[in-house]
């Protein structure tokens, strides 16, 4: 299961799920909302989910082949 805990993503390896934020802003058409994975300790992505913007939400679906790969970590 895919959690939001405040500012932290729980991402169990291998996992698939949906969650949705607020948008802040303003959206235009075409606009689009890139959720990255970032860890610090590396300085690299460790994934990027790309999806079109919307007016009121942002909604993040992670698929297995998304999250299957992620090492487990505290750090990002």
């Amino acid at each position: 299961m895919i959690r939001l805990v405040q500012r932290r993503l729980i991402i169990p390896r291998g996992d698939t799920g949906t969650f949705t934020i607020p948008t802040l802003g303003t959206v235009e058409e075409g606009d689009i909302a890139i959720l990255s994975i970032f860890d610090p300790l590396t300085q690299t992505t460790v994934c990027e989910i790309p999806i079109a913007a919307t007016e009121e939400t942002l909604t993040f679906n992670f698929k297995h082949s998304d999250t299957v790969n992620i090492e487990p970590s505290d750090r990002y």
